[in-house]
């Protein structure tokens, strides 16, 4: 019978039914397909025996089986009816006395014409687009495939070493110029929150902003992810807000329009969110922020609670935003904590507000923070351990916010000075020994009988003796003096002009330091460029004043400035001796004061505070040494993640 009278049958609904009947020559097979055969490259076959020669040929559309057998595959039967035919003629070839029957799908694979559709479409389904052709989510999706291709061969490979238990954590490859990276593996949570909590503080500290760590995290795949960052960075500041909440205060603006000298904020979206703040403020609860820092200072051995007892300092500053816009901040910090003094975020902001630094408007905003202090003076403070804690006040700020907060005159009044009653009049006689004798239950019983005091101190609970001014502040203020001086001093020999602001300004290029001179306009006086603290110093110690001066003028004006630059690093030295120190002081007021030197009117608050009671102080706080006093830090303290908060609060309000 040949091909052609075989009559084939073939009965489905595939590939919606997996069931496929088969008839032929009175014999009938059902097939269920489980998947049609995808089959690989021809070199990536490995044979385990000898394979056989196999082969469908078609002649004018009808298959001819073919089956090549023998060492070299020299011999051949073939059958135009069926691969089962073919199959039964080889076995007989092999034996002609076997009775075994081979089944033809087994060696020449189920051969319907409706499985090889099937096989044609999911061929030509599974045809790859050039990956350039896809788009991002395309090329997404294909190196998804790869990567988990990639993770199944680690896992085959991997049960071979079970002894090793290798763990694929990451995969990472490049399709054309395009970067993928794969986390492989259960997500530790705990881990995977601590990373992105570590992040959010390096981006705090080093005032990275979104868009930048985004740049970063594209290039670095072993960060966390920007968006896993900054939701944490949105927890974290829900958390702080629930234990430490910001509260509005309403303040009257005040009328000053005055114009700032100098500006210490210039950013645009700071300015502009001060100004809309202006007439509110807002505060944060000491108490709260207290509770939520003692147990981190426990753990660090800062504190003990076998002498439970808190040093805590006041501090306040005024910042120039931009030209017309003032803006005021209180903070608190502990001096315990020596060693985080002098960074900005040892110390905490309890109140803000966008004004001028003025006793009423200062009275209004510290309200709160008033009674917090008179009650933590009084009570102490009974942590969440049930643990009560003493506290010893202090405060320390520039000379300004000081004497405002004591309610006291100006800086120029005749009785200027915050601890003892000396007179203008009296700065130049060193036959007054003069220590610090105000106290302040005297001031606070009547202020007004107090030399100086125009209203009662804001902080009433702190002694006296703990209002230490700032050191850094302090040399600042006598350097403007010494080189205002100097400036005025070339004025009066006549040798001011073009020539000397010039060489001015040619030697504080050598010594690095921005400077110059200009012409306010309609003005015939000259102003010039206010030094920042570190150019101060190096003014200080470096400048050439024999550019200036005749040598032996050159040369005496130096040994004053050299002994004030002496004076201010023993102030900040724990180890100073109280007695020199003191002795050097009023040596260099004699220095200044000599006929060669500047007049009694000459001398500043700073220089009698210097003199008399810098010594005092030396003494009296040498525990934690009047470094720990320096305001440096709240001067630099940002403002900005302060300025978000309170304007999201004002959002809520409106």
């Amino acid at each position: 019978m040949d091909q052609q009278s075989v009559r084939k049958v073939v009965t489905h609904n595939y590939p919606e039914d997996s069931i496929i009947e088969y008839s032929e020559s009175g014999r009938s097979y059902t097939y269920n397909i489980i998947e049609e055969g995808n089959y690989p490259p021809a070199a990536y076959l490995k044979y385990t025996k000898r394979q056989n020669g196999c082969i469908i040929k078609y002649v004018e559309k009808n298959p001819v089986y073919w089956i090549y057998y023998g060492n070299e595959c020299q011999y051949q039967i073939k059958s135009e009816k069926s691969s089962s035919d073919a199959a039964s003629l080889y076995t007989k070839a092999l034996d002609p006395e076997t009775k075994t029957r081979y089944s033809g799908p087994h060696v020449f694979g189920l051969q319907l014409e409706v499985l090889q559709q099937a096989r044609d479409t999911k061929r030509r389904a599974t045809t790859l687009k050039p990956f350039n052709n896809l788009t991002i989510t395309g090329q997404n999706n294909r190196a998804k495939k790869i990567a988990k291709s990639v993770h199944a061969i680690f896992d085959q490979t991997a049960i071979k070493s079970v002894i090793h238990k290798p763990i694929l954590k990451s995969i990472e490859f490049n399709i054309k110029d395009q970067h993928f990276y794969f986390s492989i593996g259960k997500e530790d949570v705990e881990d995977t929150k601590h990373k992105a909590r570590a992040t959010v503080e390096a981006c705090d500290k080093g005032q990275i902003t979104r868009g930048g760590y985004q740049n970063l995290a594209s290039v670095c795949h072993n960060l966390p992810r920007e968006w896993l960052v900054f939701s944490e960075r949105k927890k974290i500041t829900q958390e702080i807000k629930d234990i430490i909440p910001i509260s509005l205060i309403n303040m009257s603006p005040s009328s000053d329009n005055s114009v700032n000298s100098e500006v210490h904020i210039d950013d645009v979206d700071i300015i502009n969110n001060v100004q809309q703040s202006i007439g509110k403020g807002g505060r944060r609860n000491i108490i709260d922020i207290l509770k939520y820092l003692i147990p981190g200072l426990i753990k660090k051995g800062v504190i003990h609670v076998t002498n439970p007892k808190i040093h805590l300092r006041i501090s306040g500053d005024g910042r120039n935003v931009g030209k017309k816009v003032k803006h005021v901040m209180v903070t608190f910090s502990i001096l315990d904590d020596k060693d985080t003094l002098q960074q900005p975020d040892s110390h905490y902001t309890i109140a803000l507000y966008s004004d001028i630094e003025k006793y009423e408007m200062l009275h209004t905003a510290l309200e709160y923070l008033i009674m917090e202090l008179r009650k933590l003076k009084e009570e102490g403070l009974i942590d969440d351990q049930g643990i009560k804690w003493k506290f010893d006040l202090y405060f320390s700020s520039d000379w300004k916010f000081l004497v405002i907060c004591l309610g006291m005159n100006a800086v120029n009044s005749k009785c200027f000075c915050p601890w003892c009653e000396i007179s203008k009049e009296q700065q130049g006689n060193f036959s007054y020994e003069w220590t610090i004798s105000k106290n302040m239950d005297q001031v606070c019983e009547n202020y007004k009988f107090s030399k100086g005091h125009i209203q009662p101190p804001l902080f009433d609970m702190i002694p006296l003796q703990n209002w230490v001014p700032d050191e850094l502040h302090m040399m600042l203020c006598i350097t403007d003096v010494l080189w205002r001086l100097v400036i005025d001093e070339l004025k009066s020999r006549n040798t001011w002009g073009d020539k000397a602001s010039n060489v001015i300004v040619k030697e504080m290029k050598c010594i690095c330091v921005r400077f110059h001179f200009w012409l306010e306009e309609g003005s015939t006086n000259w102003q010039y460029t206010s030094l920042m603290g570190q150019d101060k110093l190096t003014v200080l110690q470096h400048f050439d004043l024999g550019k200036l001066f005749p040598h032996s003028r050159a040369v005496q004006i130096r040994s004053l400035w050299n002994n004030f630059y002496l004076l201010h690093n023993a102030v900040k030295d724990p180890k100073t001796d109280v007695i020199q120190f003191s002795n050097d002081a009023r040596a260099w007021l004699h220095q200044f004061l000599d006929s060669s030197f500047y007049q009694t009117s000459d001398i500043t608050p700073y220089m009698h505070v210097l003199v008399y009671h810098i010594p005092e102080m030396m003494h009296i706080h040498r525990r934690f040494g009047l470094a720990a006093f320096s305001c440096s830090a709240v001067e630099k303290k940002t403002i900005s993640k302060f300025l978000t908060s309170l304007e999201k609060q004002q959002k809520m309000v409106k």
